[in-house]
């Protein structure tokens, strides 16, 4: 699922600071860009020779944004030790924007080896000060175990505390958090609040609240919106909800029971490479689901998803082999050629 941790398009999100935020980059781009441009400057090189004069005189805001000027290379050569030094002098003066962008030097290795460690150690002080994302920044931190301690409970607090301040991508990681309990108690109630707005424009919130509904499936309402909600996702070519939606066919599950329509959404998603539903397809196969019963089909389906990562199907297709005669085998070894070359992936 598109828990964004697990895929972080992260940005750089260096912030210029007058008096008040001008620009705050968003915190996460996973798959839909959140991304505010910085306000534009009309003459940056007479902006970094007032912001200069004033950093000199000890102002904080000052200090920062002739770092930031410096760490973008506006109106200034571009100089990561010197970005390093304002940021410094001003974080010294407690000033969040400044210790998150420290933060950012070094979680993105500018002008400095790369340290999460240290990183998450500058976002912890500015987080601790109310710095949204510098909290969004130091639960991604948390939740993947970089730079400090894997901690889910640690991770989820500061997701929620970034998304009360209104940074986007944290609701959407606390959410799906609150969802599956993690770190946090399940509240299907919240977590569907909180994704809602997310359904329209990203897949994997609305293959979330799918699975939510899913736990219901005994309650009709919930039966409808699961199946409606996989069923729109799977014919826009998302593997998990094809899945899904697979086996809500072949179970009977909120929906009559038809075999032919759940191995033929089993086999779209196991085309797509998902070692899940390629497991599952085998299980047709060797079974005769929906599909004549074909053991060296079923094989080839077995080996592929075992070598795509499912540590179940190795031993499943260690047991098929046993029925296959020396022509069952070699079919089964071509086939897996093919499906190799069909789903993308290249014979070992």
């Amino acid at each position: 699922m598109g828990f964004s941790p697990r895929k972080p398009g992260l940005t750089d999100g260096y912030r210029l600071v007058l008096g008040l935020i001008l620009s705050a980059t968003g915190s996460v781009i996973p798959a839909a860009a959140e991304n505010q441009s910085p306000a534009p400057i009309a003459d940056y090189a007479a902006t970094a020779e007032r912001f200069a004069t004033r950093a000199a005189a000890g102002q904080a805001v000052a200090q920062n944004n002739l770092g930031v000027l410096y760490q973008r290379g506006q109106g200034v050569p571009q100089d990561y030790a010197l970005a390093r030094q304002w940021f410094e002098r001003a974080a010294a003066q407690s000033l969040p924007a400044a210790m998150y962008n420290i933060g950012m030097l070094y979680l993105r290795g500018y002008g400095t080896p790369a340290d999460a460690a240290l990183a998450a150690g500058w976002f912890e002080k500015a987080a601790g000060l109310g710095d949204p994302e510098a909290q969004f920044y130091l639960g991604l931190l948390h939740y993947r175990g970089e730079g400090v301690r894997q901690d889910a409970a640690v991770a989820a607090h500061w997701f929620e505390r970034a998304a009360q301040a209104g940074v986007t991508q944290a609701r959407y990681n606390f959410a799906l958090m609150l969802a599956r309990g993690e770190g946090v108690a399940v509240d299907e109630t919240r977590a569907l609040e909180l994704l809602t707005p997310f359904a329209a424009t990203r897949d994997d919130a609305a293959l979330a609240i799918a699975e939510i509904h899913l736990r219901h499936v005994d309650e009709p309402a919930h039966a409808a919106q699961a199946l409606a909600e996989f069923r729109r996702l799977a014919e826009a070519g998302v593997a998990p909800a094809q899945s899904a939606l697979a086996m809500m066919y072949v179970m009977g599950t909120g929906t009559p029971v038809d075999v032919q329509e759940g191995r033929f959404w089993m086999e779209q998603a196991a085309r797509q490479g998902l070692p899940q539903a390629q497991l599952n397809l085998a299980n047709f196969y060797a079974q005769g689901v929906g599909t004549p019963r074909d053991l060296s089909e079923a094989h080839a389906w077995y080996t592929l998803s075992a070598q795509n990562g499912e540590p179940a199907a190795q031993a499943l297709a260690n047991a098929v082999a046993k029925d296959l005669d020396t022509a069952g085998l070699l079919r089964a070894a071509t086939r897996l050629g093919e499906l190799r070359a069909l789903t993308g992936g290249t014979t070992p």
